[in-house]
């Protein structure tokens, strides 16, 4: 049976350069931290991603 992670709600999100790499760290509303290692590539893909997700949404909000 397949297990769905609990979500969460962000507090804090914080990225940062560090020796050829990035880091995003990740922070919940109860305190809880997730580190996550990622390439210039990925970096690049989720701004991407959210710019698209963003500009979505300014449509939709324009439109209604």
């Amino acid at each position: 049976m397949t297990q769905f992670p609990i979500m969460k709600t962000i507090a804090h999100v914080a990225v940062t350069h560090v020796d050829g790499e990035y880091r995003i760290r990740i922070e919940d509303e109860s305190g809880d931290t997730a580190v996550f290692r990622a390439s210039s590539d990925q970096v690049v893909d989720l701004a991407d991603m959210l710019d698209d997700l963003l500009s979505d949404e300014d449509e939709e909000q324009t439109a209604g």
